[in-house]
């Protein structure tokens, strides 16, 4: 956020980076802090680039193309630089995936997010008018002066266009960033300083704090705050009838809030804050990422836009009890406002998941169309012809889908790439621009010297250096105060998008160039490896003892853990050695990395491996991560990685430890040992335990380490 205009009629532009506006901490409704403000990113639809796909889809549709061709028209003219060089997506098992997890029966495009230069007055595009940027509104909305007069962004801004003396060609054009005059003789002005308190509800709301309400109920109802029953503040009356709003420190020692007085300069009530952040108030359903910014016949979506202001909805979040519970006093800085939810995906052509009954008949499609288009072969082509027909007799008829729970749908979408990854190595790089392999299982059997080793061949059934892979990333949705994954039954996620789901036609997505190594282990050793094995029915039992002690809070991933048992543990902790050792052995940093986890004990998906990849941009994306798969390199860095673990700088308490890090998840696994930089782990350093690798009597790699 380097570079920011301050623009006409009531806007401030600013450049923000792709990557933060899709991320696990960014998205449609997060806060972000930028060099004027904090600002709220509105839904989806009121993205310029999106409305710009959406509209030429529409010029497609008057043009009656037919549908088979659409996206590729709609694709090509989106690529234009009069429409502002927008990307359209091809990974069609993304697109698929979202239709199905979130019901986006008519969703057509995924549109990259583009790099948004700020080069002119509401980044429009040359001089067409076509605007690409993505709206957001300040939050919270209140400004205080120097005085420390507190009112809202829309008052202080009608005081300034209200004012002759500003001579403004429009209205505004000189109120960025949001200021007052503060010497009217001279007419010298200062900046506002904008609040930085709100309001948090666990189903995804979010509203500015009502000072005002807030000082009539303090006045009227003194102990209230000290009671256990919520207050329905935002039904309140202010304080009077034009409040003015001021909060002062006290001059004695008192720090944080204890030691501020919230005073109306009109009707002279004050009260002091002390236990602000402890006051339960009802939600009241704000939605102010869902304000309608742009001209309506860009709406990608349900006609019924809603026009509060700011937009709101019946909130029934619920304690235990059945009874409602009350928001939670924030901080704009603080981490529980936003929590997104990210789904990626590996480009892998749809010929990776056909069968090869299916793959058969597509080379002798491919083998019939040259036999006619020669004269000399035209005869072989009834024979071809024959043959395509035979086989199409043998392909079996779909049964009807079953419905899938949501929480099977990431697990076969995982077991989908898991599959493809052991699929042949040429059918896997007949598209090396978007995925090119290499298959190096081989060179384990070579060490440091070249010469003959083996010994780790029967711990792995495929190892592939991925030399060029594509990765696109989209948000599901996104939840406040708990995060979705920590306990998948009691969040309550918001659509990052206002529509109807069937009315949304465009998501954004992101996309990563990468390159990676790809470990599957040997299912039928892991197996074996279950039999009689002391470390793994310590786990178990740790594990069973957790669940039966779990909270609201810890339930969803003590609950995962013991889903995926020990196996999630042995696959989980190998991708973090194996990314330290990358540390050690290449200098990369683990925050450079990233890794993706394929383990599965269901019978039809059953799977076990990891990739270790790193993107553009980053340390080691230029080669040095896929050099660890050279025949002198690919033994020493496993071997390595797992002799280093069986040393830790906190043992023996490591080693003997009963559960460490969030929700004891953790067992001999600690920084000094195991975890990774919190970006790089797709499970937030959790479910590592070292000892179902290393372990000298039980551990999977004995063989290894008792070398």
């Amino acid at each position: 956020m380097s570079k920011k205009v301050y623009n006409n009629r009531n806007q401030a532009n600013e450049s923000v980076s792709k990557y933060k506006l899709l991320s696990a901490y960014g998205g449609p409704g997060s806060i972000v802090h930028t060099q004027y403000g904090s600002v709220i990113i509105s839904c989806i639809e009121e993205w310029g680039f999106l409305k710009r796909v959406i509209e030429i889809h529409r010029e497609f549709i008057s043009k009656r193309t037919p549908e088979k061709e659409m996206h590729q028209k709609v694709s090509d003219d989106a690529r234009l630089e009069r429409n502002g060089n927008i990307g359209i997506s091809n990974d069609h098992r993304l697109l698929e995936s979202l239709q199905v997890r979130k019901k986006l029966t008519n969703l057509k495009y995924l549109a990259l997010v583009p790099d948004i230069e700020v080069v002119a007055h509401s980044n429009k595009i040359k001089d067409n008018g076509v605007e690409i940027a993505i709206p957001s509104a300040y939050m919270p909305k209140v400004f205080a002066d120097n005085s420390n007069n507190y009112k809202t962004y829309s008052n202080w801004y009608t005081e300034w266009v209200n004012r002759a003396e500003n001579n403004d060609r429009w209205p505004g054009e000189s109120f960025h960033p949001p200021k007052y005059i503060f010497n009217e003789e001279k007419d010298w002005s200062s900046n506002l300083k904008q609040d930085n308190i709100i309001l948090l509800c666990e189903h995804g709301h979010i509203s500015d704090f009502p000072w005002s309400k807030f000082l009539r109920w303090r006045k009227e109802e003194p102990l209230a705050i000290f009671e256990d029953a919520s207050v329905n503040l935002f039904e309140q009356q202010d304080c009077c009838n034009k409040p003015s709003i001021k909060i002062t420190s006290n001059t004695g020692n008192a720090s944080g809030f204890d030691g501020k007085w919230l005073k109306c300069t009109k009707c002279n009530r004050g009260t002091s804050l002390k236990g602000l952040m402890s006051v339960k108030i009802l939600c009241h359903g704000h939605l102010p990422w869902e304000v309608n910014t742009g001209d309506v016949k860009f709406h990608s979506g349900n006609n019924h836009v809603r026009n509060q202001n700011p937009p709101k909805e019946n909130c029934n979040c619920k304690d235990g009890r059945g009874l409602p519970k009350p928001m939670k006093v924030a901080l704009t800085t603080g981490n529980n406002i936003y929590y997104s939810r990210i789904i990626s995906s590996i480009y892998l052509h749809s010929e990776l998941f056909e069968s090869d009954v299916t793959l058969e008949i597509i080379k002798l499609e491919e083998q019939k169309k040259a036999y006619l288009s020669d004269d000399d072969t035209v005869h072989l082509a009834p024979s071809i012809i024959a043959k395509i027909k035979k086989l199409k007799e043998d392909i079996p008829e779909k049964e009807n889908d079953e419905e899938i729970p949501d929480s099977m749908k990431e697990m076969i979408f995982r077991y989908n790439e898991f599959k493809a990854f052991h699929k042949d190595e040429t059918l896997l790089t007949k598209y090396p621009k978007d995925l090119k392999v290499k298959d190096v299982t081989e060179n384990l059997k070579r060490d440091v010297n070249n010469s003959v080793d083996g010994k780790l061949a029967k711990y792995f059934k495929r190892i592939l250096r991925i030399d060029n892979m594509k990765i696109t990333s989209a948000q599901l949705d996104f939840s406040r105060v708990v995060p979705i994954d920590a306990d998948a039954e009691n969040a309550h996620p918001k659509n990052i998008f206002r529509s109807e789901n069937e009315n949304v036609l465009v998501y954004p997505v992101v996309e990563n160039f990468g390159e990676g190594i790809f470990f599957s282990f040997n299912d039928e050793l892991i197996k074996e490896f279950f039999s009689n094995n002391d470390i793994i029915e310590k786990l178990q039992s740790q594990l069973i003892q957790l669940q039966k002690e779990a909270n609201r809070f810890n339930k969803g991933a003590i609950d995962f853990a013991n889903a995926m048992n020990w196996q999630l543990y042995l696959v989980h902790t190998f991708s973090h050695l194996i990314m330290r050792e990358l540390e050690f052995r290449c200098g990369y940093p683990t925050a450079s990395l990233s890794e993706r986890i394929f383990v599965s004990n269901d019978e039809n998906y059953k799977m076990y491996g990891c990739l270790i990849y790193t993107a553009e941009g980053a340390e080691g994306s230029m080669g040095g991560l896929i050099a660890q798969t050279r025949p002198k390199n690919l033994n020493n860095l496993i071997k390595s990685a797992i002799k280093r673990a069986t040393i830790c700088n906190s043992d023996p308490l490591c080693w003997e430890s009963e559960g460490q890090g969030l929700f004891d998840l953790n067992f001999a696994s600690c920084f000094s040992c195991s975890l990774v930089s919190e970006t790089s782990c797709e499970h937030r350093n959790l479910y590592l335990d070292r000892k179902i690798l290393v372990d000298t009597e039980f551990g999977f790699f004995r063989d290894i380490v008792n070398k």
